[in-house]
């Protein structure tokens, strides 16, 4: 008789946090395509170049609005916080409030206050402004509330900051969000939830119709986080109605069709001059557009099939996407020593393309290493309070 074959051990099975792992890749790569778009509105790279690459009319467009990058930065933050919060209520029964909490402290607190170190002490000591009156303003005027994540209110109410400071308004906007969000997900019953966010939207939406004909600045709308929740709000809403689950082969058959009228309606509200800008009507409406195809955008390349989805999942847009926060918290900081080294360097055959792209490259380096030297320092603590696995350390 033949003996029989001994099983070959199979692989070894996975731990059960990583096959319950909350991650959506292509989503990295939208926060990537989001920082490209607020570094182009900062004028990151010369127009000549934009417009070799993309058209004249285009970059024209990307140069104007831009800006709107933070939009889409705000409905990815809505979305993956709230699904990650429905999933650790399902699992769990209840929302841990201080392990979330603790959570966002650790992935933002210390690159925020880094940079709150470079831009109120470092630059200013660099460029010679220390004592200064106009220094002693700044600090009066702003240290206190960006400390306290209220920076974005002291740029509202008294005056804007420098470049390589202002970028940490969207923070502070996105710190005062994640203290309502985890209440709304743990305090509010289920089917009450998503009538209260769309009632919440509305609210915004009128806070930013009072202050465009109340006020004739934009600094009272763009700094506003009464007027910014819509966009946060609308990233929660569809988590509330679509969640996490990617299993829905209904939607992503009406997406094979629907993602082309939408990708045209993105092609025209971002082509519109001055978005945001003008009669109160466009102050106030603009805003939504925006946050509406942005939502298109996070529903196709989650549940859609085809070339957008696999760009956005290409490995190195989606490593890109994985240091977008420092990305975007470094690029102004690198933007201003560009202007330095500009100033002082020969001149040279293509002398501001070969800078920018200089810039542009420093700027996705020191993000490389911060993230790997710095930041994941702080991330590795996570795993001692996360609840449902996301994104990989």
């Amino acid at each position: 008789m033949s003996q029989p074959a001994l099983a070959q051990p199979g692989p070894t099975p996975p731990p059960p946090e990583a096959t319950e792992r909350t991650y959506f890749p292509e989503l990295d790569g939208l926060r990537f395509i989001a920082f490209m778009m607020v570094y182009l509105f900062h004028g990151g790279l010369p127009p000549g170049i934009v417009s070799r690459l993309i058209g004249r009319s285009a970059a024209g467009a990307l140069r104007e609005n831009g800006g709107y990058g933070v939009q889409l930065f705000f409905i990815l933050s809505g979305y993956l916080i709230t699904a990650l919060l429905l999933r650790e209520e399902a699992r769990y029964g209840r929302i841990a409030l201080r392990a979330f909490w603790v959570r966002r402290i650790l992935r933002i607190w210390p690159l925020y206050y880094l940079i709150i170190a470079i831009g109120f002490g470092l630059i200013p000591a660099l460029e010679g402004n220390l004592g200064t009156p106009g220094y002693r303003n700044m600090l009066r005027n702003h240290l206190i509330p960006f400390l306290g994540f209220l920076g974005n209110w002291s740029m509202a109410l008294v005056t804007p900051l420098p470049d390589w400071l202002s970028v940490l308004w969207s923070v502070c906007v996105e710190e005062q969000f994640y203290l309502i969000v985890p209440l709304l997900i743990a305090l509010v019953a289920p089917q009450i939830r998503r009538p209260l966010v769309a009632v919440l939207i509305v609210g915004s939406i009128a806070v930013r119709w009072m202050c465009a004909q109340r006020y004739g600045s934009q600094l009272m709308i763009v700094f506003n986080t009464f007027a910014q929740f819509d966009t946060l709000l609308s990233g929660v809403l569809l988590a509330l109605c679509l969640g996490s689950d990617r299993d829905r082969p209904r939607l992503t058959r009406w997406l094979l069709w629907l993602q082309w009228p939408l990708y045209l309606a993105i092609g025209w509200v971002m082509s519109q001059p001055h978005l945001g800008h003008g009669t109160p009507w466009h102050r106030t409406w603009d805003f939504v557009w925006v946050w509406l195809c942005g939502l298109g955008v996070v529903i196709v390349a989650v549940w859609g099939q085809g070339w957008l989805r696999a760009a956005l999942s290409h490995s190195r847009i989606v490593w890109l996407g994985k240091i977008s926060y420092g990305l975007y918290m470094y690029h102004e900081i690198v933007l201003w020593a560009r202007g330095r080294i500009y100033d002082v360097l020969p001149w040279i055959p293509k002398k501001e393309e070969l800078v920018a792209i200089g810039a542009l490259s420093l700027t996705i380096a020191v993000a490389a290493a911060s993230y790997y030297f710095y930041e994941r320092r702080f991330l590795e603590l996570k795993r001692k309070w996360t609840r449902v696995p996301s994104r990989p350390v």
